[in-house]
């Protein structure tokens, strides 16, 4: 395997030996330099991660991952779950918020405030005992980007009938989940389908309203290929348990399993520093960016997570590098946005 130059300045370089996997394309030799605030956007050949120096990969992950702790948390609908002391309504809140997340971290807030607000203080109790159509009366008028009071309704609806029969959201991704399988794949597609599977009246009349009204946005399954960013991150959250970040309420689920919430700014930050060569944003990419990480950390690939996606959210690292903050970044070392005069 022939080295790659990976020269973050003309001062600095790095050799790379790690060995090719397994079925991977070969490594591409290529030299590039980290950008600052001013430089433009140039299309590269993509670098697989083969490619990289996976010792300074690490490093520099690791230093993100000590810079984004916990102390970022108001800048992640995370912090909704962590409010509550028992873990049902942890539990509940944590999906309710992570199925909304998408859109701005501000609107995603705003929205699920309103949820919470009308569940009140013991939203696992509430999602019990109430009433769909008085429920939905009560979420008259609510919109976050495109889903609607119908489908948050429709959501509940089907969360309390997963309740009532398995006692928690955890038995229920439990009764479909094998500890030797490679991932949560199988057992979120098999989650996802109980839930789709529920009565969906009175909310609707029949599955083909639950369709073709759009409510199916906000249960997508891995064996569409859809990334499942959201359902990926509910699951990051209530299994990770090494920090203080993530909730660690599911016990028997292996963070070692877990498969990356691929979302824009993941993607991107993703491509850039040699995680995957994948151009599309599916659940192959996903995949694919979870077996690099898991080279860093087999027991805890998605510890870098939140952090990678806090160089997004919060504007430090963006599309256009004239507006990112790059001489600031942890990952600058690694980054193969170019310099171009």
């Amino acid at each position: 395997m022939r080295a790659v130059r990976v020269v973050p300045n003309p001062a600095r370089r790095h050799s790379s030996g790690m060995a090719h996997g397994a079925g991977r394309p070969p490594p591409i030799d290529m030299l590039f330099y980290a950008p600052d605030n001013h430089c433009r956007m140039k299309q590269v050949k993509p670098r697989h991660p083969a490619a990289f120096n996976v010792g300074l990969l690490k490093r520099k992950l690791d230093e993100l991952y000590r810079t984004y702790d916990r102390s970022f948390l108001n800048s992640d609908p995370l912090l909704f779950p962590h409010r509550y002391a028992d873990a049902r309504d942890a539990e509940v809140v944590a999906f309710l918020a992570s199925a909304l997340a998408y859109g701005s971290v501000v609107t995603i807030k705003k929205d699920v405030e309103r949820v919470l607000a009308v569940l009140g203080p013991r939203p696992h109790d509430a999602v019990l005992s109430r009433d769909p159509e008085a429920l939905l009366a009560e979420l008259a008028g609510f919109k976050h980007r495109f889903t609607t009071a119908r489908h948050l309704t429709w959501l509940l609806h089907v969360i309390k009938q997963g309740l009532a029969e398995f006692g928690s959201l955890e038995k229920l991704f439990l009764a479909g989940y094998r500890p030797d399988a490679p991932n949560t794949k199988e057992a979120l597609t098999a989650f996802v389908e109980q839930l789709v599977g529920y009565a969906p009246s009175p909310v609707y009349p029949g599955p083909r309203a639950v369709r073709s009204d759009g409510a199916l946005f906000l249960l997508p399954s891995p064996k569409t290929g859809a990334a499942c960013k959201r359902l990926n991150l509910f699951l990051r959250w209530v299994v990770r348990r090494d920090d203080d970040l993530d909730l660690g309420l599911w016990k028997s689920v292996s963070p070692s399993k877990l498969v990356i919430p691929l979302d824009t700014h993941v993607a991107r930050i993703s491509r850039a520093i040699g995680l995957t060569t994948r151009r599309s944003s599916d659940w192959k990419a996903a995949e694919d960016i979870t077996n690099t990480l898991s080279a860093l950390d087999p027991a805890d690939p998605l510890k870098y997570d939140f952090a990678i996606t806090r160089l997004g959210i919060l504007g430090d690292c963006v599309a256009d590098a004239r507006n990112s903050k790059c001489d600031d970044c942890a990952l600058a070392d690694i980054c193969v946005r170019v310099r171009e005069p």
